[in-house]
């Protein structure tokens, strides 16, 4: 049967639109054929959160949440990001003995819709009921840069990855090797970003600051480590935060020699060219450089 012209210009023109609103139910496909990696500000809970938000405290400015976006807001290029060891001091923010994510609230979250935790206990690869232990296990910090990651959606009773930016001052969980794992705010399992056919364009609302070519991927520390180190930029205060959801334990150290707020990274071969080092050279994970007030 022979579809009628017009029949056709009307469905392409409502899929391109459909495109342009950026809605929840297509940005995720998109992610996934169009090679996008969707911009989340630190209060944007995206689309088919987990949970309700288990984040505490304060949070980052950032832009309106649910404003549509236009095709035009934003489309630029994502250059190769640059990789950062998840156990490099100052690549985390914190302040001392201050969990920026309840971990017991989220747990109870997931307890109350056996099918959103088995969604969930099925990306992070552990047993439904093995869920408490894993995310007790887990370490509260802010990011300290934009970072890519795969985030999942809760959709139709699965988790559906997608790929995303997340803005620095996110409340998220790491594992032992410093690598996120959950975001505080929508209760969305994370995972390492996945790599994209000929490169990616970011789509969604830039907040301030953002830089496409300072967004950073960390990558697992080569063994687990017992604790991480924290900065504050704010009150210039490192906190050695060992591994786990208990900051009663933590502990005010010295800055490490040379240390700075952010992460010193390995650029990859393919990314563009890092801002000169600060005096004294470059900063490494075992010298990292001081903070800037």
């Amino acid at each position: 049967m022979r579809i009628p012209t017009r029949t056709l210009v009307t469905a392409c023109v409502l899929w391109a639109a459909l495109l342009a609103a950026g809605c929840a139910g297509t940005g995720v496909k998109q992610a996934r054929v169009g090679d996008l990696v969707f911009l989340q500000a630190v209060g944007d809970r995206g689309p088919g959160p987990f949970t309700d938000s288990a984040a505490t405290g304060p949070a980052a400015e950032s832009p309106r949440i649910g404003a549509r976006i236009s095709a035009g807001q934003l489309a630029a290029p994502l250059r190769a990001a640059r990789t950062v060891s998840g156990s490099m001091p100052g690549l985390y923010r914190g302040t001392p003995r201050v969990a920026r994510c309840d971990v017991e609230r989220h747990i109870r979250y997931l307890a109350a819709d056996p099918s959103r935790a088995g969604a969930f206990a099925g990306v992070v690869g552990v047993g439904r009921a093995a869920l408490p232990a894993y995310l007790r296990g887990l370490t509260p910090v802010v990011l300290g840069s934009d970072t890519r990651v795969t985030n999942h959606a809760y959709r139709d009773h699965r988790a559906d990855d997608y790929q995303a930016v997340l803005q620095a001052g996110t409340a998220v969980l790491v594992d032992d090797r410093g690598v996120p794992r959950v975001r505080c705010a929508c209760g969305n399992p994370l995972a390492p970003p996945a790599p994209t056919r000929g490169g990616a364009s970011a789509r969604g609302t830039p907040w301030p600051g953002y830089r496409p070519n300072k967004v950073i991927v960390v990558s697992p520390a080569p063994r687990a480590v017992a604790s991480l180190t924290l900065v504050d930029a704010g009150h210039r205060t490192w906190t050695e935060r060992r591994v786990g959801h208990d900051v009663r334990r933590d502990r005010v150290v010295p800055p490490p020699a040379g240390a700075t707020t952010g992460p010193s990274p390995t650029t990859r071969a393919d990314a563009e060219p890092t801002p000169a080092d600060p005096p004294g050279g470059p900063a490494t994970p075992d010298r990292p450089a001081v903070p800037t007030a």
